[in-house]
């Protein structure tokens, strides 16, 4: 590697398309550093070898997306409040010999909700999907005091980070809530709603009025954004939470302040470039 150039390395079955990557490497400059942020295809049984290779060339952090966040909580020495209760990680800083893993999802959402000015302070939330993004997502409703409910196929299976204060319906039950609940916001962190293909999860036309839709992805109008939009229902995807957890990945890695101005226009300007 180049003197005093470091390394962040992206680790999942969608890293090499993820836009982190542009994000990174427009910011790393901006600051003045000499380093790169590299996508690498893994799955959560090559993780390990790869990482460790990786480390040996001048690692200085990680990214990890949803394939590869569980397996990530392996690689660490240490771990944040997040990380442990959610067992899962989605950043990594190297330090010396020791490895750290935080989720930064958790900050991350949080302030995507407070730059939409979203409220949830003491009202009904419900998060579609109990893996670790909404997980992530449900421990930062709970924190703003709102009344989180996740929806999932499977009921029974072990979802770390779920508070007892939180509910668990079926996802066959999300119109009965919706109708009943009139939730203040309706998060989507599942892949349901990703393409036009297949009929929608549940009835769009039963999200209450003043209902704030939320899916995390980011990029595409998703048939549930664009139901919401038709309905004339406030709506955002999920690009301003990736921004806030690339800022925070950055200032954990380097310990400067995200240039998030610069980070912002990459993104933007790399969507629209995808959109051609």
């Amino acid at each position: 590697m180049r003197e005093n150039h470091k390394l962040v390395a992206s680790f999942g079955d969608a890293a090499n398309v993820s836009l982190t990557t542009v994000i990174h490497n427009a910011a790393f400059p901006a600051a003045g550093l000499n380093w790169s942020y590299i996508p690498f295809r893994a799955d959560a049984a090559t993780l390990a070898g790869l990482f460790g290779r990786l480390r040996g060339d001048g690692l200085a952090g990680a990214d990890f997306d949803s394939s590869c966040q569980e397996a990530a909580v392996a690689l660490c020495d240490d771990l944040s409040a997040e990380a442990e209760l959610l067992k899962a990680v989605t950043t990594a800083r190297v330090r010396g010999d020791a490895v750290e893993g935080f989720n930064v999802d958790v900050y991350a959402f949080g302030r995507a909700l407070e730059e939409l000015a979203v409220d949830v302070t003491a009202k009904p939330a419900l998060v579609l999907g109990a893996g670790a993004t909404a997980r992530a997502c449900g421990l930062a409703l709970e924190r703003a005091r709102a009344k989180v409910t996740y929806a999932a196929g499977e009921l029974t299976r072990p979802r770390p980070g779920l508070s007892s204060h939180a509910a668990i319906i079926r996802t066959e039950d999300v119109a009965v809530f919706l109708t009943g609940k009139r939730p203040a916001l309706l998060v989507d962190a599942t892949a349901f709603n990703r393409t036009e293909a297949g009929p929608p999860p549940f009835d769009y036309d039963v999200i209450p009025p003043g209902c704030f839709v939320y899916d995390v992805s980011y990029g595409q109008r998703t048939p549930l954004l664009q139901a919401a939009a038709e309905r004339g229902l406030r709506h955002a995807d999920g690009l301003n939470m990736l921004l806030y957890a690339a800022e925070r990945a950055f200032a954990l890695w380097t310990g400067l302040d995200a240039p998030f101005d610069v980070m912002r226009r990459a993104a933007t300007t790399e969507l629209e470039k995808r959109k051609l």
